[in-house]
């Protein structure tokens, strides 16, 4: 999944990872004759890749980043309140991810994208489905259920 880069830091072996608009960490290298990035080295070469797009393996496989805060939660739903729009294709906002949590019955979760798990995922009572930012996804509701969602951002988000 396509993500922006929006800062960069070193990690703990000196190396350069790239901090993506999900909240994951990218590292990119100069090793050669393996890898050839060689703007990765200077303040300036990093600076030049803000804004620039990357691929995001961690989205793709729905890992949680570390380093977030519930920010909010939703009312909790059942099956006649839940939103139109939570039934239609939508998305959460950049830097921002969803935990839907189911509390009674089930729901079909659907990623309407062409990533891995772009499928119908039942979410039952107990359990929840993370959903990265910005990645189409919308809910079937079939039974009775009761369910909220949690946003969560970064630590240091002001929000």
């Amino acid at each position: 999944m396509e993500r922006q880069i929006v800062d960069f830091r070193q990690d703990q072996a000196g190396d350069w990872a790239a901090v993506l608009d999900c909240w994951h960490g990218r590292h990119f290298r100069h090793d050669p004759p393996w890898v050839e990035n060689p703007w990765v080295l200077s303040a300036t070469g990093r600076a030049s890749r803000i804004g620039k797009s990357t691929d995001c393996p961690k989205c793709e496989w729905i890992e949680l980043p570390d380093g977030l805060r519930l920010e909010r939660t939703t009312a909790e739903w059942n099956q006649d309140t839940i939103p139109a729009g939570i039934r239609r294709t939508h998305r959460v906002a950049s830097g921002v991810w969803g935990r839907l949590r189911v509390l009674d019955g089930a729901v079909n979760f659907v990623f309407d994208d062409q990533f891995p798990g772009a499928c119908d995922q039942p979410v039952s009572a107990g359990s929840h489905q993370l959903i990265p930012p910005d990645r189409p996804h919308h809910l079937v509701v079939g039974e009775p259920v009761r369910l909220v969602v949690d946003f969560l951002v970064r630590a240091d988000h002001l929000g």
